[in-house]
Parts: C-alpha cells; sequence; structure tokens
C-alpha cells in the first residue's frame, strides 16, 4: 500500500520532477494524474503529485461559475431567487445539456445552480454566467457582451484566491473556445476551499438529488437533478464537483468534514478545532476510487501531524507556497 510516511514525499516530486506510484486498491497505478489533498482550514498539503501541471479540467470550471454567481447574488442584494432566461446564443457555444433546456425558457438562478453543479449542465451554466454579466455591465454602465465580463469575473476570482495558474474561457469549461482553458490541481484545490467556506455552495453540493422548476411558454415544468458524485454522503463526503470530457478525462473535487473537536486549556477555556479535507483529482481513469483512496491517506496524515502538534518544517508543505 501506498506507505502514510510518503504523503509529504510525494509533494516533493514535484519540485524534483520524479515520477512515483500510487497504490491504489491493491493494484499500481501509475500517477499519471494530477492530485492533491490538503486540510481545508490550515492549508496544510498532506499528499500530492503534479499539482502544478497545467491541464484541461471541463466542468471543474463550473465552481467558478457558480461562486461568481453567489458573490454577485450577495453583493447585488438581488439574490437567487430571481428568474433568468436562457439565452439562444448558449446553443451555439454548448450542446443542450442533460435538461434539455430550450432557447427562452427560465429558471431561478438557484435552480440553475443546482443544475450546474449537481448535473453539470453546460446550458444552465451559460444562462447564469448571461444574467450576471449582463447585471454586471449595466450596473457598470459599460458595453460589452455579458459572457466574456462574466468569464473575466471568473478569473478575477481565480487571481483573488491565488489560482495564477488557471484560465477560465467559458463558464462551462468545455474547450471549445480560443484560447483554451486549463488549471493545476493546486489552483483547484484554492478554489474549492474558498467555495467550501461558504455555507451557500455546500447546501448546492451536498444534495443526492433535487426537484426543480422549469418555465417555458407559460407552463411550469418539473425536473429532477441527480448529482454525478458517487461517493456523495461516503466518509463524510459532502461535495464538490466531478467532471469527465474526452479532453480532461475522470476529474472529481472532494470535501470532506469530519466531527469538531475540543481542546480545554489550562485556564479552563476550550478551543473547537474543526476539521476538513479538499481532495482534488484530474485526468483520471478512475477518479473517484482515486480520490476516495486519496482521502484516507489525506486524514491519516493529518490525524499524525495533529498528534505531533502541527509541525510545519517546510513552507513548501503549504498550499500559498505551491
Amino acid at each position: 500500500m501506498f506507505s502514510p510516511s510518503m504523503a509529504w514525499l510525494s509533494s516533493r516530486t514535484l519540485f524534483l520532477g520524479i515520477c512515483f506510484t500510487f497504490i491504489l486498491g491493491g493494484s499500481a497505478l501509475q500517477a499519471q494524474s494530477a492530485v492533491l489533498v490538503v486540510d481545508a482550514f490550515n492549508k496544510k498539503v498532506h499528499v500530492a503529485a503534479d499539482a502544478l501541471s497545467k491541464r484541461p479540467v471541463g466542468g471543474l470550471a463550473k465552481i467558478a461559475t457558480a461562486m461568481v454567481t453567489l458573490d454577485w447574488a450577495e453583493a447585488s442584494k438581488v439574490g437567487v431567487g430571481v428568474l433568468a432566461t436562457v439565452p439562444s446564443y448558449a446553443f451555439q457555444i454548448s450542446d443542450a445539456g442533460s435538461l434539455g433546456l430550450q432557447p427562452g425558457d427560465q429558471a431561478t438562478l438557484r435552480d440553475l445552480l443546482y443544475a450546474t453543479m449537481m448535473s453539470s449542465d453546460n446550458i444552465a451554466a451559460i444562462t447564469l454566467g448571461d444574467f450576471v454579466g449582463k447585471d454586471h455591465l449595466a450596473r457598470l454602465g459599460r458595453a460589452g457582451h455579458p459572457m466574456e465580463e462574466f468569464v473575466r469575473q471568473m478569473n478575477q476570482l481565480a487571481k483573488r484566491e491565488g489560482a495564477r495558474a488557471t484560465r477560465f474561457t467559458n463558464p462551462h469549461g468545455l474547450k471549445n473556445s480560443r484560447p483554451l482553458p486549463y488549471s493545476t490541481a493546486a489552483d483547484i484545490a484554492r478554489l474549492a476551499i474558498y467555495a467550501v467556506s461558504r455555507p451557500a455552495l455546500r447546501f448546492y453540493t451536498n444534495q443526492p438529488s433535487r426537484s426543480i422548476t422549469i418555465y417555458r411558454g407559460g407552463q411550469q415544468i418539473p425536473m429532477t437533478l441527480s448529482n454525478t458524485n458517487q461517493l456523495l454522503g461516503v466518509d463524510h463526503i459532502d461535495g464538490v464537483k466531478t467532471s469527465s470530457t474526452a479532453r480532461s478525462a475522470g476529474c472529481v473535487v472532494l470535501s470532506a468534514e469530519k466531527p469538531s473537536t475540543v481542546q480545554v486549556q489550562a485556564d479552563n477555556s476550550s478551543l473547537i478545532f474543526r476539521h476538513r479535507m479538499v481532495v482534488v483529482v484530474l485526468g483520471s481513469g478512475s477518479p473517484f476510487g482515486e480520490a476516495r483512496t486519496l482521502l484516507h491517506q489525506g486524514w491519516a496524515a493529518y490525524d499524525r501531524w495533529l498528534a505531533a502538534g502541527r509541525p510545519i518544517t517546510d513552507k513548501r508543505q503549504m498550499l500559498d507556497q505551491f
């Protein structure tokens, strides 16, 4: 089995350029996929491999799409209950999506967020970008295409969170635009940590199914979404996003939180410690199996780190140094 003592050694391979092998489920798997396991609260990296290589990440870009939308909804005080209309140009840049949305359909931003994060619907993601982009341009008093403005906001979010090796070119993440989009395992972890720090986002990722309503031609059309995250609810996993495209292969971002612990101090005061792990797997042929094994390895390394008193022996162990 992949030795827990190798957890930090694996992240050092980022600097040494060494190719190593994971042992997953009893069989060897050459580490062609990029992986990173990080403690969401302390930002301590516990397992990493090829975490700085720029890769296609497919629908994981929708994490940024959702966060830009939620940040806008909060800052504008408009909220997510407002209706947005599916733009006709959406079908020029994406297929019909999993829900079969049509030009002119309407749905609340809330339901579009569910469709984007749970079912990874591309048209829903484009509709979010169109609505928020238009509103942002109007508030700025500027002309321009709403999608370009929304993508600009996505990239600003990435830059703000330290994801400087990331380029988004559309809200859905497919590589059908120029220039091509890309990110890294380390950058996706940064965005995921920001996302899970917001309770609102977890609300859109931790449900196995959800009923939404589409408004079409004056009629209400109920739809039921299923979450693409096969590991939801397993090992305390409550999100975040999955993706699988021909270019990106299997990608998954998992988030899992263990019960908080309380540490009584000498003065009888108490410190509460929360424990959340984020796992990123890019370009895997078996993303769910690999991610679950990595989550177990990450928690084991994390527990040893806590027992040792949370030492930081090398600043490169921290996510902000990746």
